[in-house]
């Protein structure tokens, strides 16, 4: 009697240990795909901040005077005077 008592507490301690291991395994599984996400949004950011960055130097006056002047020196400027 006393032997399978013994048995069946050693059963409910595997059991909790391995239950206690497989929660554990998860809870990193879980903490490493939040760090992934983290930082995969971290990127999608810098990348709309650089296009964003991007977009307003080719937008600038200053850009557009460069490119104007690349340009007319290349094609030659067609003003009809």
């Amino acid at each position: 009697m006393q032997n399978k008592f013994v048995n069946v507490l050693r059963i409910i301690a595997y059991t909790g240990i391995i239950t206690a291991s497989v929660f554990s395994i998860l809870k990193c599984m879980k903490e490493k795909k939040r760090k992934d996400n983290n930082e995969r949004m971290l990127l999608i950011a810098r990348q709309i901040d650089a296009q964003i960055r991007n977009t307003n130097r080719k937008t600038s006056p200053r850009y557009h005077e460069k490119n104007q002047a690349k340009y007319d020196e290349l094609w030659g400027n067609n003003e009809c005077n």
